[in-house]
């Protein structure tokens, strides 16, 4: 029986590797040399933690391909892990460089949503997990939501353009990695590897193009 099944299995991996994981890679790829061939005005610091952030996600990428296991799946969320937490540096770095004053310095209220969000989440994914895993999620919880905090803190210091295109990278991302975990941990989700991909690089591609806006 085993038999019957086994070419059945590797049969339905190879389509959705080919259907879903190559092309996710193959467009984080293409838009990484995009940003980098558009990136000549910008500050240095902001390109080598973009670079940094590119790569530990692309890492992440690799790691996912094959996150059926278990090993797999830890490291690729921690490739994400500093992935968010570069991020973050980032969209503090542009910040800095407008010379104003941060934006959740002046309305820190702003960062209720955040922190309800992410006790909702935490709360629920809580019984479902491991020890290990407990404190794993508990800081890639913190450190995907500080990085979309991070990009809502740019709000009013430099292109309205750029920051409303980074913000809704910041979202996808949470939607992205919010997915993951429902499917992971709590219920499988129809279609979970393409909604994942969909948001993936809808993310990417808006903080790109939210950056390069920034110093055109």
């Amino acid at each position: 029986m085993l038999q019957l099944f086994l070419p059945i299995y590797w049969a339905s991996s190879y389509i959705i590797h080919r259907l879903i994981v190559l092309p996710n890679l193959y467009c984080s790829f293409g838009l990484r040399v995009i940003f980098f061939l558009h990136a000549k005005n910008i500050d240095k610091k902001v390109v080598v933690l973009a670079g940094i952030a590119f790569l530990f996600s692309w890492i992440g990428d690799l790691f996912m391909m094959f996150a059926a296991d278990f090993l797999y799946f830890v490291c690729g969320i921690a490739s994400f892990l500093i992935a968010q937490v570069v991020y973050s540096f980032l969209f503090l770095r542009t910040i800095d460089l407008s010379g104003k004053k941060p934006f959740l310095k002046k309305k820190p209220m702003w960062l209720i949503p955040y922190i309800a969000f992410g006790l909702i989440v935490y709360i629920v994914l809580f019984p479902q997990l491991e020890l290990a895993l407990r404190i794993a999620i508990f800081v890639y919880v913190l450190a995907i939501l500080a990085m979309s905090a991070m990009a809502l803190n740019r709000f009013g210091n430099g292109h309205p353009i750029s920051f409303s295109l980074v913000f809704a990278g910041s979202l996808f991302f949470v939607l992205s990695d919010s997915l993951i975990a429902v499917n992971r941990f709590l219920v499988s989700i129809p279609y979970e590897g393409l909604l994942v991909m969909v948001c993936y690089i809808a993310a990417q591609y808006l903080i790109m193009l939210g950056l390069l806006k920034q110093y055109e």
